[in-house]
């Protein structure tokens, strides 16, 4: 069987698309030295859930990232309260973060410890495996 030139110039498989980031606190590999860089599924952890810390207004040049949950913690307790959370939840990573498709979306009061516990299951684009968020919402005094 003979191959053709375009056989093996053409890739067959597809390449898989890899998401890189640095840590928060930019700390540094003890022995390299070199920042410590998150792949793939921690990475897109970590941006989603910048993602939803951040204000709105926070970022100079793009005014309108992020999700005004911070101010909504200071709102009076209601079940209004949890759907607007879930709501400022999807509208942001429909717009801010296209990598994600949420799959599961909950949102539970906890007055023990005065916030809220999000639970979000999502999947990354080209990654059928499910990723867990576990983030719990406090106000800062």
């Amino acid at each position: 069987m003979s191959t053709s030139r375009a056989d093996l110039i053409t890739q067959t498989q597809k390449k898989m698309e890899t998401y890189s980031d640095f840590t928060n606190n930019l700390t540094k590999h003890p022995i390299t030295n070199q920042l410590v860089i998150l792949k793939n599924e921690a990475a897109v952890r970590q941006a989603f859930k910048n993602l939803i810390y951040t204000n709105i207004f926070a970022r100079f040049f793009n005014p309108f990232f992020g999700t005004n949950i911070n101010a909504s913690l200071f709102e009076l307790d209601t079940p209004f309260l949890i759907e607007d959370i879930r709501t400022a939840i999807m509208l942001s990573q429909g717009q801010f973060e296209p990598r994600v498709t949420i799959v599961n979306l909950s949102i539970l009061d906890s007055p023990d410890q005065n916030g809220f516990a999000v639970n979000i299951v999502f999947q990354i684009v080209n990654n059928p495996n499910p990723v867990s968020l576990s983030i719990l919402l406090k106000r800062v005094r």
